[in-house]
């Protein structure tokens, strides 16, 4: 049987620069993890097992053939999470390498000049200040609110709004929340904020102005929103105060002092009036001493017990979203219409796209109809 002469050291490097285990690899391939170290040792694979790890690596099949990189290139990040094991997980190595890469594939594409509209520092002193600077950044009043209440809009507006201003965000699908729920790598141009696809949008809302915030102290970071750790209550700070401005609260007050011996209902008003979720407003008027700690302890545990309620109702639904809509959520319109408009241009080929957009060719064909279809060009 023919075997492929790769180098083992590439595979090795391959394999520890996004955390994988021998184990995790060898059941990608099927063959023992003793195996794996023999052929990170020297031993050559078969073809078609060089394939096989090529995808789960995540990498080209001609990548294993030449000596390993002098460097690692998952983008480094400060972990907020506050975890006792801080290790980055496999598939959220790739992911975080893998939205690197699109970000530079977007730059090589696109024929627009992102200037990103990025803050100056924020700390504690200057929170409010700073979040009110960034909406006057997007064009909007104290009083603006997303003109929709449901909530998987309000999502796509301010996404759309965020990459409008020189952000690139994307989603990801099948890593547990309990991992991350947002991370952002820091660029001067185009930074990237990731979200966690799994969360409800409007957790998903809070996330991207949370990863705002340390994109403007200039800081990659890998979040679960952990209010003990300052750098990440900072950001809550500041993404509360960016969706819901204290004089937009304030407008409330009457109707919110309505509620005054029931927080949750109090939550919910400024949620409903502001687009946010229930944890976020419980957030906000923590900040506006409206709440006490053990009322807002008492919003975050509902809150977590309606995700996973909410989670488990999704599993129990037969079938699903089709995978070209999923990759299509995921990636974004604003990704996804740049290398549509590269095919049609012919400066990439339809082959070329399914590495781009990391999806079979069916996948791709779809997702680029639709783009064709809402863009109003057949």
């Amino acid at each position: 049987m023919a075997r492929a002469p790769i180098d083992g050291s590439t595979l090795k490097w391959a394999r520890e620069s996004i955390n994988m285990e021998r184990e995790e690899l060898a059941r990608a391939i099927n063959v023992s993890a003793e195996r794996i170290a023999e052929l990170e040792e020297g031993e050559q694979p078969t073809f078609k097992q060089l394939l096989k790890l090529a995808n789960k690596l995540d990498r080209s099949a001609a990548f294993f053939f030449a000596k390993p990189p002098e460097e690692n290139d998952v983008p480094e990040t400060v972990d907020f999470r506050g975890k006792s094991d801080p290790e980055i997980s496999s598939v959220l190595a790739k992911e975080m390498r893998r939205v690197n890469r699109y970000r530079a594939s977007f730059l090589e594409l696109t024929s627009e000049w992102y200037t990103t509209k990025q803050l100056e520092r924020v700390t504690w002193d200057n929170v409010e200040k700073r979040a009110s600077e960034f909406r006057q950044h997007l064009g909007l009043t104290e009083f603006f609110a997303p003109p929709t209440r449901e909530p998987q809009k309000v999502f796509n507006f301010w996404r759309e709004a965020l990459e409008q201003a020189g952000y690139l965000i994307f989603q990801t699908t099948r890593i547990n929340i309990k991992e991350f729920r947002g991370f952002s790598i820091n660029h001067a141009k185009l930074p990237i904020i990731v979200v966690n696809g799994s969360d409800a949008p409007n957790g998903k809302v809070f996330t991207l102005f949370h990863e705002v915030c340390h994109i403007a102290n200039r800081t990659s970071g890998l979040c679960i929103l952990n209010e003990r750790i300052n750098e990440e209550a900072l950001a809550n700070s500041f993404a509360a105060n960016f969706l819901m401005p204290r004089p937009q609260v304030q407008q409330l007050e009457k109707r919110i002092r309505e509620h005054t011996d029931d927080h949750i209902a109090m939550s919910n008003l400024v949620a409903q009036e502001c687009r946010v979720s229930t944890l976020a407003a419980g957030i906000r008027l923590r900040t506006l001493n409206y709440l006490n700690e053990s009322q807002l302890k008492e919003i975050w545990e509902e809150s977590d017990e309606k995700w996973k309620r909410n989670r488990e109702r999704l599993k129990s639904r037969p079938g699903g979203p089709p995978p070209w809509r999923t990759r299509m959520r995921d990636l974004g319109p604003a990704y996804v219409g740049t290398v549509a408009e590269a095919v049609d241009d012919g400066r990439v080929s339809l082959l070329d796209a399914t590495y781009l957009m990391n999806a079979r060719l069916p996948t791709v064909s779809a997702m680029i109809e639709d783009y064709r279809h809402n863009e109003g060009r057949e």
